[in-house]
């Protein structure tokens, strides 16, 4: 049973973690779109218009506030992290209470880095309500509705597969029809993907540390895009994960072909949310035949740390034209793979280079929200901010590992 008294620092830097997003939920309407009035009540629209004049107009003290919560929240993530690895054993239920704690200020918070719900919203409210196919009619196309007045993109049609627009439909009918409901079903409904993450990592982890559970389900990058800025990357990622799971945990000399078929299918709907994961199918064929691989001298630890292998290779559509510039939430589709490989040192480079990553992803905003737009130099500063603090992160944790001199035993 888990010893509240023996964990209690713990609980503070979770208590820590908790206040850190709730600050960051505090200040997320300081970017609430203008025309959008997600309440009436006086004290709300008191405090909506405060956060208006004091940031919204104020682009530099936004980004310095905003730098500073970034600051907070990835150093109470890391002293959190750092107790949560010093306990021995922690059942999945108390970890789906953690989780549900550090969920429930960004529940509540505004989506202030991405206006992509709301077409996510529209393109349901098109389906449900208009009767048309968002992959053909574009949100143009209803100017009189009042959700069209705060969406961006309103010239495009649905950029995801059909899996998405149908799942929308769910948290979409929920909503009943109002905007405040809707948008509130949306942030619950992306919770279960997260959980179900939770849940794959805890089962299938041999060891029973939680560092690198940590570092990718409670980290500030996975919060705050997921849940706060409600983007489906995880409707994508959870069911590909899991698909593979089921299939690695059959025998090494003999794979199901009814499981195999199983997986497959379960990863081709998954490219019917988001089409990036066409890159696991060679990973769902190496775990399929490993049995044969696994005769080949060397290959067979290559081949059994199959996450390893996919982490790299869901990073490889980050760099093409398809993905379009890099944006924070593109990372959880490699991210996420972090706490099922089977780390050495040469391994836990990129592992460790990862999580540099989703730092430094977090604080690429930064020149956007500085300038309010994209001109001049804004996507190359982005650019620089991002990537350069992962190359060093590379260049550092390879040294330490080749040139430094080892620890003899005495």
């Amino acid at each position: 049973m888990f010893n509240f008294n023996k964990n209690r620092w713990l609980w503070l830097s979770l208590l820590f973690y908790f206040i850190s997003l709730s600050l960051y939920a505090v200040f997320s309407y300081s970017l609430t779109a203008p025309n959008l009035v997600l309440s009436q009540n006086p004290t709300f629209w008191h405090f909506q218009s405060y956060m208006w004049r004091t940031f919204f107009n104020n682009r530099q003290l936004l980004s310095q506030v905003y730098f500073g919560l970034m600051i907070l929240n990835f150093g109470a993530f890391f002293v959190f992290c750092s107790q949560l690895f010093k306990v021995k054993k922690v059942s999945f239920k108390m970890l789906g209470l953690i989780l549900t704690m550090l969920c429930l200020p960004l529940l509540i918070s505004n989506n202030a880095l991405s206006y992509d719900v709301f077409n996510y919203i529209f393109n349901a409210k098109m389906v449900s309500f208009y009767h048309v196919d968002p992959h053909y009619q574009v949100a143009l196309n209803f100017p009189e509705d009042p959700w069209t007045k705060f969406m961006h993109n309103t010239h495009t049609t649905a950029p995801y597969g059909h899996g998405w627009t149908y799942l929308s439909l769910i948290p979409y009918t929920l909503g009943m029809g109002k905007f405040i409901t809707t948008w509130l079903s949306f942030r619950i409904f992306n919770l279960l993907p997260l959980f179900a993450l939770l849940y794959f990592y805890y089962k299938n982890s041999k060891e029973k540390k939680y560092l690198w559970l940590s570092l990718v389900v409670f980290n500030p990058l996975t919060l705050i895009e997921v849940v706060s800025n409600s983007h489906n990357d995880l409707w994508m990622m959870a069911p590909a994960i899991g698909a593979l799971l089921f299939l690695s945990q059959s025998s090494k000399n003999k794979i199901p072909w009814l499981k195999a078929i199983i997986s497959l299918v379960i990863i081709l709907l998954t490219m019917w949310v988001k089409i990036a994961t066409i890159a696991l199918l060679p990973i769902w064929l190496v775990v399929t035949i490993r049995s044969k691989i696994n005769t080949i001298p060397r290959f067979d630890s290559i081949i059994n740390n199959w996450p390893y292998l996919a982490s790299l290779v869901m990073f490889l559509p980050l760099l093409t034209t398809r993905s379009q510039q890099f944006h924070p939430w593109y990372l959880l589709w490699s991210l996420t793979f972090i706490p099922l490989i089977r780390s050495n040192k040469w391994i836990k480079i990129w592992m460790q280079s990862l999580v540099v990553l989703s730092i430094s992803s977090m604080f690429r905003y930064l020149p956007f929200l500085w300038n309010n737009n994209y001109d001049g130099n804004v996507l190359l500063w982005q650019k620089i901010i991002t990537f350069t603090p992962f190359v060093l992160a590379l260049l550092f944790f390879t040294k330490q590992t080749v040139f430094l001199p080892r620890k003899t035993k005495r």
